[in-house]
């Protein structure tokens, strides 16, 4: 049976225009990812896996190979450029970009709810990368894994209506309460959200489709909490921090 999400898209993009105009150029750092203007900013470290697929925390990575967890530090150069070969790495595959898990996700939403008062009312974005239907068809997406999930009509009023312009980077918007951030894999995508605020603007979250980690900028005590909530692995940033694969000058 077809799931539904409690999602809908958006005709009119007019929500997204702060974002817009609050984001720096691309490639420009954190700033360039979520908007300036924020009292704090944070950096969540997407997970890498085992081989029994459960999650490794960078931490772990950084006690195996002499490194250290740092705001810039990034996944390749923390594992170190030379193998160890007297203890087995803790992980067989690396951290997935441009995604939060489902438990990352809800245990960051968890935390966000109490930090605004539109958790009711939320805007979502997604990267627009399916493939265009041939004219005259339908486009249609299967979502999520399995034979058992059937494929997904996509909507008019998404596959032709406006879209979220940043620097480079292009997003479908949709609009549902916060609580429903994991139903966006629902309908159409098997991902989690790559932008995504409250009506009330408190907090923005941003997990680029190429990065291994997620950004968010909101108050100081936001940032706090998340920091020290041991669901997420998390660590204050600077506005003005790079993100990119060669910033992480300690480990390198």
């Amino acid at each position: 049976m077809t799931r539904r999400s409690r999602l809908s898209a958006c005709g009119d993009v007019g929500p997204a225009d702060w974002v817009v105009a609050g984001v720096g150029p691309f490639g420009s750092g954190v700033g360039g990812l979520v908007p300036h203007g924020f009292e704090a900013y944070a950096r969540i470290l997407h997970p890498a896996y085992a081989a029994d697929g459960s999650p490794v925390t960078w931490a772990r990575v950084a006690a195996w190979s002499g490194g250290a967890v740092h705001p810039r530090v990034q996944f390749q150069a923390l594992a170190g450029p030379v193998p160890r070969v007297d203890v087995a790495r803790p992980w067989v595959e690396e951290p997935d970009p441009g995604t939060l898990t489902p438990e990352l996700l809800a245990a960051l939403c968890d935390v966000l709810a109490g930090h605004t008062g539109s958790a009711d009312r939320c805007w979502f974005c997604v990267s627009d990368g399916y493939e265009p239907a041939p004219e005259g068809a339908t486009a249609t997406f299967t979502a999520g894994a399995g034979a058992d999930r059937e494929p997904e009509v996509l909507p008019p009023e998404i596959g032709e209506g406006p879209r979220v312009e940043l620097p480079e980077r292009t997003y479908l918007l949709l609009k549902g309460p916060l609580d429903a951030a994991a139903e966006l894999a629902v309908p159409l995508f098997s991902q989690s959200p790559n932008l995504f605020w409250p009506d009330d603007r408190a907090w923005c979250v941003t997990t680029e489709t190429d990065l291994d980690s997620t950004y968010l900028g909101g108050t100081a005590a936001l940032v706090a909490e998340i920091v020290a909530d041991e669901r997420l692995e998390a660590v204050p940033v600077e506005v003005t921090d790079p993100v990119w694969a060669d910033s992480d000058e300690i480990n390198r």
